[in-house]
C-alpha cells in the first residue's frame, strides 16, 4: 500500500492528476466492498512514511501538498474500513502520532508568516485529529489522549483563526464527552475559557457547536451544584447589559443566544433555576433602548429570548412580573415608527405568544394599542400605506374583548376607503386577518357590525384573490350572524352601522353600473353622475363625523363602547 501512494505522488505532475488517481481508487475500494470483499488497511510505517514526513516539513510545496492529499486518501479509507465493522490498523497509533507531531511543529515554525501550505496542513491535522479521537478508533489508537493535550496546548499559544477554531472545537468536543469542567475548579478554567470565546466566534457554525458543548457540560456540573444555571445566566445577563453601557455590542449577540440555548434546554417545572429577574428585565430594557445603535441579528435575537423566557415564567409568572413587561414593550414603541417597522414581525410574533401564555396579556399594552391606531388613522389620513399592514398586524396581536371597540372602530375606518387601496395584497391580507383575530377573541356579535365586516371581507376576498384564511373568516361571521343578538344597541352605533353598510353598498351598486354602462353603447348623464357622488358624498361625511366621534379615551370597561357582545 505504501509503494502504491509513493507511486502515485511521484507520478502525478500535478495536484489534479494525483486527486483523479486517488479518487479512482476510492471508488474501486467502494466496488469492492460492496461485492464483499475485505477493504485493505493503506496505513503504513517505514522508509515510506519517513520520507512522506520529510516532504510534509520540506520546502517543496507541490511535493508536500500531495503527501497531504495522500494522508487524507488513507484517512478515508480507514473510515470506509470502520463503517464495514473492520478495526483499525495496528500501526495506526505509530502513523497518526508522527504525522500529527510534525504537523505542529511545522505550523508552529511557520506561525506569523506568509505560507502557501498552511491551509493545507490545518486540514490535514483536523482530520487527523478528528479520526484519532473516534470513540471506536481511541480504544486502539494509545496515542490519542496525548496528541489531543498536546494539540489544545499548541492552540493556546497561537493566534486565533478560523482554522484554530475548527480544531479546538474538535478537541474540546472529545474532552467534554469524557469530562466536566467546572467554573468553580481553578484547573478547569482554561477548559471553560475556551469553550465561551469558541462560542463568541464570528462563524455561526461553531458558535453553534460550542454552544451545544457548553450546554452538555452544565447539564453534567448542575447535578452536583443546582445554583451553576442560575449563576451562568446571570453572568451572561450582566454581561450583555454592560455591554450596552459601554457601547462595545459585538458581543451582545452571542450572549443572547447563551442565555436562550440554556432557557430552551429546561423547563421551569423540572428545572431548579432560581433567577433574580430584575436584572433581565433592565436587560431587556436596555436592549430595545439602544434599538438604533444594534445590529438586526441582535434585535431579533432578543425578540426570541423575550418570548424564550416569557414561555419559561408560565402565565401565573408574567401576571407577578406584567408591570417590568409592559416597561420592556413601552420601551419598544416608544421608538420612532419607521424603526419599529423594521421588527414588525418580529414585534408580532412576541406580542403574540405573550397572548397565548397569558390571555389577559393585551389589557397592559392596551395604550399601546390606541396609540398604534392613531398612527394608523394618521397614516390613513395622509394616504401613507406602505407601513399600515405591519401596524395592522400588530394592532392584531393586542385585541382583546376590553378594547375591541377601539378595533372595531378602526375596521369600520378601513371599510369605508376606496376599494382601489385593496390591490395591496399586504394591506388586504392583514386586515382579514385583523378582522378574524377580532371575531375569535369576542369583540363582536352585533348582527349590523357582522355585515358589514362580511361585506368588507367579501371585497378584500375578491381582491386578494382565492384565499383559504378569508374563506374560513367569511365562514365565521356567517356561523356568527346565524345566532346574533340585535337587542341593547344604542341609537348613534346603529346609525353609524347603517351609515357605513350604505357607503359598502353604494360602493357595491358603482362597481355594478360601471360594468354595465362598460358593455353599452350609450353614455352617462351628467345628472345621473352628480346623484350618484352626492350621495356618496353624503354617506362619507356621515362615516367620517361618527368616527370622530367615537374617538374617547381608554376605558377597560366596555360596556358603553361601540360594539355590543352577547
Amino acid at each position: 500500500m505504501a509503494l502504491f501512494l509513493t507511486r502515485a505522488v511521484n507520478d502525478a505532475t500535478n495536484i489534479a492528476k494525483l486527486t483523479n488517481t486517488l479518487n479512482s481508487k476510492i471508488d474501486s475500494i467502494k466496488e469492492e466492498t460492496n461485492r464483499g470483499f475485505e477493504t485493505p488497511s493503506y496505513v503504513f510505517l517505514g522508509s515510506e512514511y519517513d520520507e512522506m514526513l520529510r516532504a510534509i516539513k520540506g520546502e517543496d510545496i507541490l511535493t508536500a501538498q500531495k503527501w497531504l492529499l495522500a494522508v487524507s486518501f488513507v484517512i478515508k479509507s480507514e473510515e470506509m474500513r470502520l463503517e464495514k465493522g473492520e478495526n483499525i490498523s495496528e500501526d495506526a497509533s505509530a502513523f497518526f502520532e508522527g504525522l500529527i507531531s510534525t504537523l505542529l511543529d511545522t505550523l508552529g515554525a511557520i506561525e506569523g508568516k506568509p505560507s502557501l501550505i498552511a491551509g493545507n496542513m490545518w486540514f490535514t491535522l483536523c482530520e487527523a485529529i478528528g479520526m484519532i479521537l473516534k470513540p471506536n478508533v481511541a480504544t486502539s489508537v494509545k496515542c490519542h489522549k496525548r496528541m489531543a493535550n498536546r494539540t489544545f496546548n499548541f492552540l493556546l499559544q497561537i493566534a486565533n483563526n478560523e482554522h484554530t477554531e475548527q480544531l479546538l472545537l474538535i478537541v474540546l468536543a472529545w474532552m467534554c464527552s469524557s469530562r466536566s469542567f467546572d467554573v468553580n475548579r481553578e484547573e478547569d478554567a482554561v477548559y471553560i475559557n475556551q469553550l465561551r470565546r469558541l462560542q463568541k466566534s464570528a462563524n455561526d457554525h461553531t458558535s453553534k457547536e460550542a454552544t451545544k458543548l457548553i450546554l452538555i457540560n452544565l447539564q453534567k456540573v448542575v447535578k452536583r451544584d443546582a445554583k451553576v444555571l442560575s449563576d451562568f445566566i446571570m453572568e451572561h445577563v450582566k454581561l450583555v447589559t454592560k455591554e450596552l453601557e459601554l457601547g462595545t455590542n459585538d458581543k451582545v449577540d452571542r450572549a443572547l443566544q447563551m442565555i436562550d440555548a440554556i432557557f430552551n434546554a429546561c423547563k421551569r417545572c423540572d428545572s431548579e433555576i432560581v433567577l433574580d429577574l430584575v436584572p433581565m428585565w433592565n436587560m431587556f430594557e436596555a436592549i430595545f433602548h439602544h434599538l438604533q445603535e444594534l445590529s438586526v441579528n441582535t434585535i431579533k435575537q432578543a425578540f426570541v429570548l423575550l418570548s424564550r423566557v416569557a414561555k419559561w415564567l408560565g402565565p401565573d409568572y408574567i401576571l407577578v412580573n406584567i408591570q417590568r413587561i409592559q416597561k420592556v414593550f413601552i420601551n419598544i414603541f416608544n421608538n420612532p415608527t419607521e424603526l419599529l417597522m423594521q421588527y414588525a414581525i418580529d414585534i408580532e410574533l412576541s406580542l403574540r405568544d405573550m397572548g397565548e401564555i397569558c390571555t389577559d396579556f393585551y389589557l397592559a399594552m392596551a395604550p399601546q394599542l390606541t396609540k398604534l391606531i392613531e398612527q394608523v388613522n394618521k397614516e390613513i389620513d395622509a394616504m401613507q400605506f406602505h407601513n399600515v399592514h405591519k401596524l395592522i398586524g400588530i394592532i392584531a396581536q393586542l385585541d382583546g374583548s376590553a378594547v375591541g371597540h377601539f378595533v372595531e372602530a378602526l375596521i369600520f375606518k378601513l371599510a369605508a376607503l376606496d376599494k382601489s387601496h385593496w390591490s395591496n395584497t399586504d394591506l388586504a391580507n392583514s386586515i382579514v386577518r385583523l378582522i378574524n383575530k377580532h371575531l375569535s377573541v369576542g369583540c363582536s356579535m352585533h348582527a349590523k357590525a357582522l355585515k358589514i365586516m362580511l361585506v368588507f371581507t367579501q371585497q378584500l376576498r375578491d381582491s386578494i384573490g382565492h384565499d383559504r384564511f378569508a374563506d374560513r373568516t367569511i365562514l365565521l361571521i356567517n356561523e356568527m350572524l346565524s345566532s346574533a343578538n340585535e337587542s341593547n344597541v344604542s341609537t348613534d352605533y346603529t346609525l353609524y352601522t347603517q351609515e357605513l353598510q350604505n357607503y359598502l353598498e353604494a360602493m357595491g351598486q358603482k362597481n355594478a353600473y360601471q360594468q354595465h354602462m362598460d358593455g353599452s353603447s350609450h353614455k352617462e348623464s351628467n345628472d345621473t353622475r352628480d346623484n350618484f357622488r352626492t350621495k356618496r358624498d353624503d354617506v362619507v361625511d356621515a362615516i367620517k363625523k361618527r368616527l370622530k366621534s367615537m374617538r374617547q379615551p381608554f376605558k377597560v370597561d366596555c360596556s358603553e363602547g361601540p360594539y355590543i357582545t352577547q
